[in-house]
């Protein structure tokens, strides 16, 4: 399990862990990243929102949030 900021570029993952106030969870959820949902990671570069591609869509989640944010990340 790792953090959404610890995942590299190209790694796939499911998403398996939430964490954060209800303002936070109800955000998160509303643009598609539930818990199982499958997501890829197009850029994280430091100091920049971390890029993702999950639900046919491209989503920018900031540093913050993506502390918040646990992935199971899958074998290549």
């Amino acid at each position: 399990m790792k953090k959404l900021s610890e995942v590299k570029k190209g790694e796939k993952g499911k998403i398996t862990s939430l964490q954060g106030d209800s303002r936070f969870l109800s955000r998160i959820t509303s643009i598609g990243l539930t818990v199982g949902s499958e997501v890829e990671i197009m850029q994280n570069q430091k100091k920049q929102p971390v890029l993702i591609y999950g639900r046919d869509t491209m989503i920018a989640v900031n540093r913050d949030e993506c502390e918040k944010i646990i992935m199971e990340v899958s074998a290549k």
